[in-house]
């Protein structure tokens, strides 16, 4: 090897300028909304969570509030993937192979914006009465969420499993999830759908 050789940390670093490897705009700009879709409906499943039965008006309203910022952000991010460029996002800036890597295009953002469509429509729905039932009901709702979201921008198999697992543990409370009549029946609905 050479002595005068910089570090191969230092090698692996693109020109000044230039687009860096993981699909980045010139200068090292990375898009963090495409990570939005996740964070958002985690960070408020867990408030909605810890919340549970002590504000259930500021539960729902804050479901409600996250669900239509998710559309609002799946609408911006349809419009940056309308490049048709399939745009890279590396979480923690590691490595794909080691981390987590999110990926945008068309397809995605296309599944993004349906989700958020057809999850407004469902928590609209479950705002009439059905969402009181139980609890957590708006917790298991955005962490299903953050799971569907997961799945569609993921950029690898392992993490689809991860985010699959995600969802379906959040829909299995959901069918479980209240109390009185029709406990049992959701309970056998349950078994069948595992």
């Amino acid at each position: 090897t050479n002595d005068h050789e910089p570090p191969s940390s230092l090698r692996s670093l693109p020109p000044e300028g230039a687009r860096p490897p993981w699909g980045g705009p010139a200068g090292g700009a990375v898009n963090h909304l495409i990570a939005a879709p996740i964070v958002l409906p985690l960070v408020v499943g867990a408030m909605c969570a810890l919340l549970g039965t002590r504000a259930p008006r500021f539960t729902a309203a804050l479901s409600l509030a996250a669900t239509l910022g998710l559309l609002a952000i799946a609408v911006v991010l349809m419009g940056q993937a309308d490049s048709g460029a399939v745009q890279p996002y590396l979480l923690g800036n590691w490595d794909a192979a080691f981390g987590i890597a999110l990926a945008l295009d068309r397809l995605s953002a296309l599944m993004l914006v349906l989700t958020a469509l057809v999850a407004l429509i469902s928590l609209l729905y479950a705002l009439a009465g059905e969402h009181q039932r139980g609890a957590h009901f708006h917790a298991l709702f955005q962490f299903q969420l953050m799971g569907l979201c997961g799945a569609f921008l993921t950029a690898d198999l392992f993490n689809l499993f991860v985010f699959f697992e995600v969802l379906l543990s959040a829909s299995y409370g959901l069918m479980l999830h209240g109390h009185g009549a029709g406990q049992r029946e959701r309970l056998k609905a349950t078994v069948h759908y595992v």
